[in-house]
């Protein structure tokens, strides 16, 4: 997984290419601790160029989620598509993430 972030006025698109899975989790808490840098009020992971998303990666979204809650911005996600939409889907997940 890579990612990259592009923040516009604390408008934040991290666009994301390769799977997310288990084996991405320190890749992700350093995706975490860029996004704690940054003044935000929302910021979208776009997910158009990601195939393959396991149950640890639908994890590190909750604890995204989490983050973003606690320091008082939105995330959402949007281009899910295929495997990654089925899998926000089935967990429900794209219901707390607006897009």
């Amino acid at each position: 997984m890579e990612y990259r972030i592009e923040n516009t006025g604390g408008n934040a698109v991290v666009r994301f290419t390769g799977d997310i899975t288990f084996s991405e989790n320190v890749t992700f808490r350093q995706l975490l601790k860029d996004l704690d840098e940054q003044n935000l009020t929302k910021c979208i992971f776009d997910l158009s160029k990601v195939e393959m998303v396991d149950s640890a990666g639908l994890g590190m979204f909750l604890i995204a989620r989490e983050q973003a809650e606690t320091n008082g911005w939105k995330l959402g996600v949007t281009g899910a598509h295929g495997h990654v939409a089925s899998m926000l889907k089935l967990t429900k997940l794209s219901d707390l993430l607006e897009g």
